[in-house]
């Protein structure tokens, strides 16, 4: 009965460990995405990581995520400071239209650029995982991405809100940065990106 417990085959260890192996990705992922040009890389290796880890083809957390975001960082790199330029500027762009009042032309700029960040925050839910799983230039990875997010519209906006989650912490301050920051440290990029994983499959070409 014992041994029978202490199986490492059991269940709860595999469970167990695939949650460690999460930690550990998300711990690689935080450091390669330190000098901030290297986040796309860190993101597309994140999500081969879970793709193997779902498929069974998960080796060990360093192995992996470091070997694929060698092969990714290339492809990765112009598209991440693509999206990394257009993001700050449509950033920008809300933060000034919030302290310059909603009425008029204001407004109608507002609402414009509201629905173009709601459009970059779809196409970077699935740009990643298309840059390391497909093939083609920047543009068409672009378009690809685009197409994917239209056709699965609720899972896309189930991502969408995922990814968020921090963004929208650091707006409310430093209170919920304090909530959230350290399960970010530990796990929550990893899960996230897990369970955008889990999403994915379940998408229609």
């Amino acid at each position: 009965m014992m041994k029978k417990r202490l199986n490492i085959e059991n269940p709860f260890f595999e469970f167990m460990g695939r949650l460690g192996d999460l930690a550990l990705v998300n711990i690689l992922f935080l450091i390669c995405s330190l000098p901030v040009v290297t986040i796309g890389a860190s993101l597309a290796a994140m999500y081969e990581c879970f793709r193997r880890m779902r498929e069974g083809e998960f080796v060990s957390a360093f192995r992996d995520f470091m070997g694929v975001f060698r092969e990714s960082f290339k492809k990765a790199t112009p598209i991440w400071l693509l999206m990394l330029a257009t993001g700050a500027v449509l950033v920008f762009d809300l933060t000034f239209l919030g302290q310059a009042g909603t009425r008029g032309i204001w407004g109608i700029v507002g609402m414009v650029t509201g629905a173009l960040m709601l459009l970059w925050e779809m196409v970077f839910a699935f740009l990643f995982p298309v840059v390391i799983w497909e093939e083609g230039s920047l543009k068409e990875k672009l378009v690809r991405s685009l197409y994917l997010a239209v056709r699965n519209l609720p899972y896309t906006l189930l991502m969408v809100a995922m990814n968020i989650i921090l963004p929208v912490c650091i707006v409310l301050g430093d209170y919920f940065m304090g909530l959230v920051t350290p399960i970010y440290v530990v796990a929550g990029f990893g899960l996230i990106a897990f369970a955008d994983v889990v999403l994915l499959e379940r998408c229609k070409e």
